[in-house]
């Protein structure tokens, strides 16, 4: 067995875990990560590509719809290789979603949403794809982002100032002495290969399994694991994301990635990250409300199906068995372990979006400098990011 010293072991290569070693990084911190797969393989490298406006929350999550209007703004700066500016349409097509308009447009208001209502008219010459029973759209700023690209851009960072990445390399155990998390063991899954990692603090970012990872140091994070089914499809018959406007629902989106569309999204519960099945009715719901939207679906060819779980905190105050799936807020939330179960060195960042991932990093490692004595603010939001 191996056994190396760092200030700060982090768990998890998606965009939070990757994130928060750039951060670490920046402001001088020791720090390593462990991922037991490849970069980006859990929600990150599983979701529909959407670079939120924000407007998708604008009404039933306020909170998370302001966190993706402001990272929206900043990725826009600092990672412009990673982003396709699609904009976004919000399109009502009957009496409901006319009823739900106004209170969108108050939403993005409230939030500090940009937004532009257009007649059914304007926005068909705009997108002739779309329904002609389309009545309004709302113009936002939704785009297309890469999360891969965002991830390797991080780690590329972190690793020119110093940082160790160890990939293929599963957390097996975190070690807990008295009443203080103080490293971790890991196994590395291609060699076998064992090590033991002493650390000042660990930082479980890992996303789907973040309760998995918390029973490793005896703690309980509860969690609901939302996993939504996507559908890419073979041509891209609309330039902008098109979203439903109406509260967020079953197959009520589509957005352009490359040459293809992917058609979105589904929500239920499982109860393990690692075990789960795409369903046919989640296909079908996803199809049949794509083609109310973009009537020429039905005539496209499906490249592939995939899915991503969503990894939904829900704080213990609201364990009364009523706030599941997309009632579960999309925003985040840093963990002080020493506060919540009397256990020193361990961090949790949890929820949240690709979209908000720097910010998502920037409060964790805020939260992690403070209790080492670090006074070096966050410079994410101001550095480009590497390309990939």
């Amino acid at each position: 067995m191996e056994r190396l010293e760092t200030q700060v072991v982090v768990i998890g290569g998606g965009i939070t875990g990757c994130s928060v070693l750039r951060d670490l990084a920046m402001r001088g911190i020791d720090c390593m990560l462990f991922e037991r797969g490849n970069l980006s393989e859990g929600t990150t490298g599983n979701f529909h590509g959407l670079l939120h406006s924000g407007g998708r929350y604008a009404v039933k999550d306020q909170p998370a719809a302001i966190e993706c209007i402001e990272e929206n703004q900043i990725l826009r700066r600092i990672a412009p290789q990673a982003i396709e500016d699609t904009g976004g349409f919000f399109v009502t097509l009957n009496d409901e979603d006319e009823e739900f308009l106004p209170r969108f447009i108050d939403g993005c208001e409230a939030c500090g949403i940009p937004h532009e209502v257009l007649s059914g008219e304007e926005a068909l010459k705009e997108e002739p794809a779309l329904s002609p029973d389309v009545r309004t759209a709302v113009a936002v700023p939704d785009g297309s982002i890469d999360g891969w690209d965002l991830c390797i851009g991080a780690v590329n960072a972190a690793k020119e100032l110093g940082s160790q990445v160890f990939l293929f390399t599963e957390v097996t155990d975190i070690v807990v002495e008295g009443d203080r998390v103080v490293g971790v063991l890991a196994e590395d899954q291609n060699t076998g290969k064992e090590y033991e990692v002493r650390a000042e603090y660990v930082v479980n970012a890992s996303g789907p399994w973040t309760e998995e990872v918390g029973k490793l140091a005896g703690i309980e994070i509860p969690m609901v694991l939302s996993p939504g089914t996507m559908i890419v499809l073979d041509s891209r018959p609309v330039t902008r994301v098109i979203n439903r406007c109406r509260y967020p629902s079953d197959g009520d989106i589509i957005v352009p990635v490359g040459t293809t569309i992917v058609l979105g999204t589904t929500s239920k519960e499982i109860e393990d990250p690692d075990n789960y099945a795409i369903e046919q009715w989640e296909v079908d719901v996803v199809l049949t409300e794509g083609m109310e939207m973009v009537p020429k679906i039905e005539e496209m060819g499906i490249q592939r199906c995939y899915a991503g779980v969503r990894p939904l905190y829900e704080p213990p105050e609201d364990l009364s068995g009523e706030e599941k799936g997309r009632d579960v807020s999309r925003a985040h939330f840093v963990l002080d372990h020493e506060e919540l179960d009397d256990l020193g060195g361990i961090i949790t960042i949890t929820g949240g979006k690709v979209t908000t991932g720097r910010l998502m990093a920037e409060d964790t490692v805020d939260l992690v400098a403070e209790k080492m004595g670090v006074d070096e603010p966050c410079r994410t939001a101001e550095e480009p990011l590497p390309t990939a």
